[in-house]
């Protein structure tokens, strides 16, 4: 199932060059295609590179999560961990109801960021997400996702391709 979910991803997605977005296509070649490897594991290499792209000094990491914890502070030593979820919040997995109740109860900014881990394995909830009207901008990367509440930004969905 895992393999011919990710051969439907790839025809379905795109790269740089399928996104009209300045915002997303300037964060795809310059973060998501960035040569800087962190990690072998994929979804931890794309979360390394956000947190330097975007040069995030504080995140929220759930508490099941430690061991993502330990290496972000390996790398990234100055970040607090224990920093608002307004600015940057990573879960392991979509808690559907949880996820949408932070949303509506928050007051998020626009330069917050939802960073959500194997999303391929919740592809329903992923989809019921993004439909939110306070999330203006989604990024499926398959392996994970990433969720901006960008006001000045029209509400798109992007697929792309890593």
């Amino acid at each position: 199932m895992y393999f011919f979910s990710y051969l439907k991803f790839l025809v379905s997605a795109t790269n740089q060059h399928g996104v009209h977005s300045p915002f997303v296509y300037a964060f795809v070649t310059k973060c998501l295609y960035a040569k800087k490897k962190y990690s072998a594991q994929k979804s931890t290499n794309i979360l390394l590179n956000v947190l330097s792209y975007f040069k995030m000094e504080s995140l929220q990491v759930d508490k099941e999560n430690a061991a993502i914890a330990d290496q972000i502070l390996k790398i990234f030593p100055e970040i607090d961990l224990i920093g608002s979820e307004e600015n940057f919040l990573y879960v392991k997995s979509i808690k559907e109801g949880q996820l949408l109740k932070r949303i509506a109860e928050n007051q998020f900014h626009n330069e917050s960021i939802f960073f959500i881990d194997e999303i391929f394995k919740e592809k329903d909830a992923w989809q019921k997400l993004i439909k939110s009207e306070k999330i203006t901008v989604s990024i499926d990367l398959f392996y994970c996702g990433l969720l901006f509440f960008r006001k000045e930004q029209v509400k798109e969905d992007f697929k792309i391709r890593i």
